[in-house]
């Protein structure tokens, strides 16, 4: 059963009909990580023939209530205004919210583009701990890069949603223009983004324009400017400019520096929100190979955006289920925190819901066997008891 928050929001907009197949779905997807329709049609539980369940599934997906701004908006805005004002929480439970959710007091947000067989999506996302959940996106009509104006109408529909809060936008080279940089300025909105090499700017009004490959950095360098002009023709700024050059390592190391525009007033600011982009290339993996396989399904395009807001729902519920394990303890049941003397964690909190789904899931269809063999071990008796403990909480959680 989905949380109350989910109910109340999906209830809402669809019959109980279309709320019933909706939530069957969000469980079938997390269950077997796969939303390919024949293989969901395999495992959808209705007494009627496979095709008439392949039918049902495809004309589901054609609903007008699927929206976007309908089903998605009100539950990511529910969330940020939990995570922003610690509603019904005690002190630790907003302490650790700020912490994993708020750098340098922004909300980050990620925008960002992905192919799948040959779709292009463009996808703004709101960085979630180490991932990210998505606020809004849309299938551009041509292959490559987006524009400039499709950039900013993506931003501007997703920056409503955080319109309270203060919020700063990480774009990696495809978002490089300076133009980009100076509207979000003008919006009053914190900004890093990554340029290319050939970027000219100017250090103070009376000097010349330079170009940043030009500069001679090498690896294992850093540099800040202060008040950069950008753009030769438009004068562009001012901004400030972070560059940063990992140090080889066993002669291994980036091909070349970071050039990241900002408005941040520091470099250490600079590199250390820049690096939590990465939240929304983890996204990315998770609904191809590293979770759901987005990139098995063939179907149209309105089947297709249905899909993936479909997706997004289940892996909110899953990354949000995650983040309940951990607190209650018991992620471990699910899969490694640690291995060896690795400092980050090994699984993120939507792989410990999708393992703990799958746990929960064997334990409940082999039940019969799980206890005979427990019965077969009774000096693991009290591990048994702590394990079947963690069980109930997980299907708690879930």
């Amino acid at each position: 059963m989905l949380p109350s928050s989910y109910q109340t929001v999906l209830r809402k907009h669809l019959s109980e009909q279309q709320y019933l197949t909706l939530e069957l779905l969000i469980l079938l997807i997390q269950a077997h990580r796969q939303v390919q329709l024949s293989m969901l049609a395999s495992v959808f539980p209705q007494p009627i023939k496979y095709e008439s369940r392949i039918r049902n599934l495809q004309r589901f997906l054609l609903l007008p209530q699927l929206s976007v701004k309908v089903l998605w908006f009100p539950l990511i805005k529910y969330w940020l205004r939990q995570a922003q004002t610690g509603h019904r929480l005690n002190r630790s439970q907003r302490r650790y919210l700020q912490k994993q959710h708020l750098h340098y007091g922004h909300w980050l947000i990620a925008i960002d583009r992905t192919t799948w067989k040959g779709r292009n999506l463009l996808m703004v996302t709101v960085v979630w701990g180490t991932h990210a959940l998505p606020l809004y996106w849309q299938l551009l009509p041509q292959v490559g890069s987006s524009s400039l104006s499709t950039q900013k109408r993506l931003l501007q529909i997703a920056l409503k949603l955080l319109k309270p809060y203060p919020v700063l936008v990480l774009g990696d080279r495809e978002f490089h223009s300076p133009k980009l940089a100076d509207w979000l300025k003008r919006q009053g909105v914190a900004f890093a983004l990554r340029q290319k090499k050939d970027l000219h700017f100017q250090q103070s009004p009376d000097a010349d324009y330079q170009v940043l490959k030009a500069q001679g950095f090498q690896p294992g360098a850093s540099k800040f400017y202060v008040g950069v002009n950008c753009n030769k023709g438009d004068g562009l700024g001012p901004f400030n400019l972070a560059v940063y050059w990992k140090r080889k390592y066993r002669q291994k190391g980036p091909k070349e520096p970071w050039y990241i525009l900002t408005s941040l007033p520091t470099l250490k600011q600079a590199l250390a929100v820049y690096r939590c982009r990465w939240g929304i290339e983890q996204f990315f993996k998770d609904c191809k190979t590293g979770g759901y396989h987005l990139e098995d399904t063939r179907v149209n395009e309105t089947r297709f955006l249905a899909l993936v807001l479909v997706i997004v729902l289940a892996y909110s519920l899953a990354t949000l289920q995650g983040q309940q394990m951990q607190k209650l303890g018991i992620a471990d049941y699910a899969g490694r925190i640690q291995k060896h003397q690795d400092t980050y964690p090994r699984h993120s909190d939507f792989s410990y819901a999708l393992y703990g789904q799958r746990w929960i899931y064997g334990m409940e269809i082999w039940a019969e066997w799980a206890f005979s063999l427990m019965a077969l071990k009774p000096h693991k008796r009290l591990f048994f008891q702590r394990g079947l403990h963690a069980l109930s909480l997980m299907q708690q959680a879930s």
